[in-house]
This record gives structure tokens, sequence and C-alpha cells, in this order.
């Protein structure tokens, strides 16, 4: 390393790459997010918003353990921070926890309305400016899984209509979904994906709109058996074995 440079505060870039990913996944109701979670490598840490999990969970507590954190986004502030401050304590735990091999949010959407409602007292009518420090804290608070090289984090989305101006000027749905949750997601994780199901034959269905560790992935749609968590990850990082993921 050059002495100059380390003087400066340089360090020489390490061509490792950690066999975990940090991945995005949005998908409307009973789409299969949960499912294809939980597809994931155990121990399991799974902070749990979503009603759906039950009837989900228990398909997979024979084969791996999963540790349960229950949490809503009560209507008042002082409760929405004390919930909060319990949630990110659990959430830096967990992911210095070795046991833990995979950190699920389910959803992310609801962990940023938490922060947002301790932060804000309200959900809506928060003018952008106000939301500089806010923004901050949140991406530091998901950031940190980036310091755990073996811990894999979903991220589950929930989605919401996109609007746009029609020509007499007011907004009307054009027909799509888009993530709904932090707006900065797509930049802080490694993958980005959306589930669906095909109605016709039945078959759950993971697209991926982006992928850094392997760019090729890209706009592939994994389906049927092939739509599990070991079987994108071997396909990300193909020098891993699916055994490496189970």
């Amino acid at each position: 390393m050059d002495k100059e440079l380390s003087s400066l505060g340089f360090e020489e870039a390490s061509n490792i790459i950690f066999p975990r990913l940090v991945m995005s996944i949005s998908g409307l109701p009973k789409q299969g997010k949960t499912h294809f979670a939980l597809t994931a490598p155990g121990d399991i840490a799974l902070f749990n918003a979503d009603i759906g999990l039950e009837g989900v969970v228990h398909k997979f507590t024979s084969r791996k353990k999963i540790y349960q954190f229950d949490f809503s986004v009560p209507g008042e502030q002082v409760q929405a921070k004390r919930d909060f401050d319990k949630l990110s304590q659990a959430w830096e735990k967990v992911i210095k926890n070795k046991k833990i091999r995979t950190v699920i949010a389910d959803t992310e959407t609801d962990i940023w309305e938490l922060k947002r409602m301790a932060s804000f007292g309200k959900l809506t009518q928060v003018m952008p400016h106000h939301y500089s420090i806010v923004n901050a804290e949140y991406r530091a608070f998901l950031k940190k899984i980036y310091s755990s090289p073996d811990t894999n984090l979903i991220l589950l989305h929930k989605m919401k209509k996109t609007y746009v101006q029609n020509k007499d000027g007011k907004d009307g749905w054009n027909g799509k979904y888009e993530r709904a949750g932090f707006g900065d997601m797509g930049f802080l994780v490694q993958v980005n994906a959306r589930v669906w199901r095909d109605e016709e034959d039945g078959d759950f269905h993971i697209y991926i709109t982006d992928c850094r560790q392997n760019p090729d992935l890209a706009g592939e749609d994994l389906f049927g058996p092939l739509c599990t968590f070991p079987m994108l990850a071997q396909m990300i990082l193909p020098e891993s074995n699916i055994e490496d993921w189970e």
C-alpha cells in the first residue's frame, strides 16, 4: 500500500466476495414474498408486522430455527419512539449474532412507517426538508448489515399504486404499482427483485430488476421450483454451491 495514500485515509480495495446477499423484494399481497424469504438459510431472525405470516412460517420451522420479533405501527409518537428503539436494538443484536444467518424484515414498509411515526408523530403532510436527518439515520440503520459479512438481509416491501397526472391535470392511477417504503432502498441493497404469481398455472415467480454482484441477471425470471433463495444466490455467486445457501 502506498504510504502517501495510506496517510490520506485510503485502503487497498478487497477482492473478497462475501457469502451473503442484501436484497429488496417487493410484491402484492399473497404473491409469495414471505415464502421466498423463508427459503433462505437459518437460523432466521424475522421482524414481523405482517398478518400474512400465519400459515406460512410453520412450513419451515421443522427444518430451521426461526426467531420472530413482532411489532406494529402505533398512532402515537411517544409509543412509536419506544417501539422503534426496541426494534433497533434487536436489529443490531441479531446482526452481530453469529448463529443468525438471515435477517428478514416483513415488511420494511412497516419499519419505515414506524421510524417516521417516531420522528414526526405522523405519516403524511411532512415537508421534504424535514426528512434530511431522518433519512440519514435510517440509511445508517439499514447499512449496519454490511458490518456482518456472513448475514443475509431480505427486506420485503408492500406495493402502492403509481399515480400520474392526466390530460385534465388530475392525478390518476396508471395501472401500475411501485415499491412502498424508503425511497433510497434501491441504492442500498445488492439485489432488487419483485415476486408475483401466475394465476393460470399457480407458479410463483421472482423477477430480478438489478443485481450488483452479477448485472447479467437483470431481467431473469425464476419460477416454480427455481423460485427459492438458494437457487437465486447460487446464480448470483456461481462460485458457491446450493448447499452453501440451505
